[in-house]
């Protein structure tokens, strides 16, 4: 059975929306043009890519008995990337868009079943800002109109009003989201609004910081 944290606030001191961080964090392959200095022994961490009607698809280089012929132009390097969101939005919430259906029995009483949440948070305006690698990733996308590569999103949900810098974050990580942007334009400045689609696979735990260099450890689970 799993402890309910209290909050970390005073008797009646509210919660700053500031506190409530969303996370996003992707892979990003960079193509090599000169033969990594790790090729040798580390070869299995890179990728060879493939291009389908609705986007990219990397796959990692198999493992044999010794690393195959460096080529250039051929073999991709992986980097993980994150962004913590909210930069210029003014506004955000999760909504959990509920799905619930109700019935009466022959007494006359009422019964709400919950059958299902789909969480969705939207981001506008989220500018086209200079330095949001994010940003450029979905841009990117958008121009090869290359959608399948849209749900490769993992999200963290960080709480940061639950826990402190010492034992650390209450945290829920999702595997498997989507991003998707919704237009593109504006009038002085070009917004790029999206929003964010969780998959409710959810892993708990906490984060030992509130920047994006974060390290996630899960829950021990009994």
């Amino acid at each position: 059975m799993s402890v309910i944290k209290q909050f970390n606030l005073r008797q009646g001191q509210r919660a700053e929306r500031k506190t409530l961080i969303t996370v996003a964090e992707w892979t990003e392959y960079t193509l090599t043009t000169s033969a990594p200095a790790d090729w040798s022994t580390k070869y299995m961490y890179y990728f060879t890519r493939s291009q389908t009607p609705t986007g990219y698809v990397y796959d990692a280089v198999p493992t044999g008995d010794e690393a195959p012929t460096w080529a250039a132009n051929k073999y991709f390097s992986a980097s993980l990337e994150r962004e913590i969101m909210g930069t210029r939005t003014e506004d955000s919430s999760i909504e959990y868009n509920t799905d619930i259906a109700t019935s009466t029995d022959i007494l006359g009483n009422n019964y709400s079943d919950v059958n299902k949440t789909q969480p969705e948070q939207g981001f506008d305006p989220f500018l086209v800002l200079g330095g949001s690698k994010l940003g450029a990733f979905l841009n990117d996308i958008r121009r090869r109109n290359a959608l399948s590569e849209l749900d490769q999103f993992t999200m963290y949900i960080i709480t940061a009003f639950i826990g402190d810098a010492t034992n650390g974050y209450e945290t829920e990580k999702q595997t498997g989201c989507t991003i998707s942007y919704d237009s593109i334009g504006g009038d002085v400045n070009v917004n790029f609004p999206i929003t964010v689609h969780f998959s409710n696979k959810i892993t708990t735990g906490k984060v030992d910081k509130l920047s994006s260099d974060f390290a996630f450890t899960p829950d021990v689970t009994v």
